[in-house]
């Protein structure tokens, strides 16, 4: 009789406490950001279902200029890819020829940044940059991703030595270099 009891009130316990989980744990919005963050083993491609044209996405980045809040944002041309990343979060809308990658710190404040280092034209695949070593020097990652603007060579006074990359296979390449413009990190990841 005694066992008989238990089962029932093991089962009810368990139901409040996903219950209880679901209340507390299972939001789905992250703070400051009217969305989820996006499934990671999709990239960017498949989350925008409906590829932007790249004029799209200049409208998108000069709405942005003009003061467009997150919520705006989200209204205007909804956020289907909302990464989080070391710090804070990026946004990425695709078109037919690039990517546009919008960060936001943590607060959901949009990070300014120039066009040029949001506004990415897409290099083929990723597996350009599986030949790249620590130690190679950037003129080979210019030969890997010909179209890629690197800050740090535009301005020598740039203390932002990395380039970023964002492939037609759907992953976001990110290069780090040292104060001789040579390799110190390749890391890769969906986009």
């Amino acid at each position: 009789m005694k066992n008989a009891l238990h089962k029932p009130i093991l089962l009810l316990l368990c139901a409040v406490l996903v219950f209880s989980l679901c209340l507390t744990g299972c939001d789905s919005k992250e703070p400051n950001f009217p969305v989820a963050l996006s499934d990671m083993t999709r990239s960017a491609f498949e989350l925008n279902t409906d590829q932007l044209k790249d004029s799209d996405l200049e409208q998108i980045y000069q709405d942005m200029l003009d003061g467009e809040t997150v919520k705006q944002l989200n209204e205007s041309q909804e956020i289907r890819c909302l990464r989080k990343s070391d710090d804070g979060y990026r946004v990425i809308y695709t078109g037919n020829t690039r990517a546009l990658v919008l960060r936001f710190d943590n607060d959901g404040s949009w990070i300014r940044t120039d066009r040029l280092q949001t506004l990415y034209r897409i290099a083929p695949t990723r597996g350009k940059f599986d030949a790249l070593a620590v130690g190679d020097p950037v003129s080979k990652v210019q030969t890997a991703d010909p179209t890629c603007y690197f800050p740090f060579l535009a301005d020598k006074t740039s203390t932002d030595l990395e380039s970023n990359h964002y492939t037609g296979d759907g992953y976001h390449t990110r290069i780090l270099y040292d104060a001789d413009f040579n390799i110190i990190s390749v890391t890769s990841e969906l986009m």
